[in-house]
């Protein structure tokens, strides 16, 4: 094996998805008593606290004078998509269904990372990441179909939101990230990261003001018992698979980096039935390996 892989874009895309699989599975636990804009919040600033310590330590100044106020407006611009409203937006689908579906729903990401990459970017296509990107969207079909006669009214309800919610999510977080691609490409990774969070954290405050959401963000911040979930979710989720996440797509394509980000899909399903008693289903396993193949064939050279 080359050595070099561990410093490679496509090895950070996949360590993320992993990463990210994690924290999924805590936040779906603090998510049973946090609501999601609070869960948000709480997630980005605990991450944004620990950027700007790391900063300083790791030599590199948030107010740097060489990044002109383009970059800073894109990437606030960035996290305010693909944080402040995206991740809002899955929790409320991760509610609604579950760590190991959503991860299926999510496989959407990436043809919506390819599409934008495309469009704003004037990145190729390429036939083998169309293919994956195919792969992905029928995987988001097998993986969250159900037939009327095996659902409840209720259930399938519940579901339809959640799907909905995970759409429109992925959306959004493919639109931030393919913003940001320009800057990434030149600017550090941790800086740029931390830009993005202050984005997604300055949104997410002006929401927390609102009569709906001032008593639950409170309580959020304040010590109990789903701490023991929503701390460790939120160093791993908005620290760790974050600073993953940008040096990924800095180091590759964004098309290559957003469908090795739903290789998530795998470790999700797998943690989800070890740790939230998620069921394993033939669908779902079906729908894994569609997700699994279309990485895959992006991939091929």
């Amino acid at each position: 094996m080359d050595p070099g892989i561990f410093s490679s874009g496509e090895f950070f895309s996949v360590a993320c998805a992993l990463v990210w699989a994690i924290a999924t599975i805590l936040f779906r636990k603090g998510g049973e008593h946090v609501p999601p804009v609070a869960l948000n919040l709480f997630k980005d600033a605990v991450g944004l606290v620990l950027f700007l310590v790391t900063l300083p330590i790791i030599g590199v100044r948030l107010l740097d004078p060489s990044h002109p106020p383009s970059d800073w407006a894109i990437l606030l611009a960035s996290g305010a998509l693909g944080i402040g409203i995206a991740d809002s937006l899955f929790f409320a689908a991760l509610n609604r269904l579950g760590a190991g579906r959503l991860s299926i729903v999510a496989s959407l990401y990436s043809p919506a990372v390819v599409v934008f990459a495309f469009l704003y970017l004037g990145e190729p296509l390429g036939l083998a990441i169309v293919s994956g990107a195919a792969l992905m969207m029928g995987a988001v079909v097998v993986g969250t179909w159900e037939p009327a006669r095996t659902a409840a009214r209720a259930d399938r309800k519940m579901l339809a939101e959640g799907v909905a919610l995970g759409l429109v999510s992925v959306t959004f977080m493919a639109a931030g990230i393919v913003l940001a691609k320009p800057v990434l490409n030149t600017a550090d990774p941790w800086w740029a990261a931390t830009v993005r969070l202050i984005g997604g954290t300055a949104l997410l405050c002006l929401q927390a003001l609102t009569r709906q959401n001032r008593g639950s963000v409170r309580a959020c911040f304040t010590p109990n018992a789903s701490w023991r979930f929503t701390v460790p979710a939120a160093f791993i989720g908005a620290y760790v698979a974050m600073i993953m996440w940008v040096v990924g797509f800095k180091y590759t394509s964004a098309g290559i980096a957003g469908v090795l980000n739903q290789t998530n899909v795998i470790f999700a399903l797998i943690l989800g039935a070890l740790f939230l008693g998620e069921p394993v289903t033939l669908r779902k396993v079906l729908a894994v390996v569609l997700a699994f193949a279309g990485a895959a064939a992006a991939m091929w050279k």
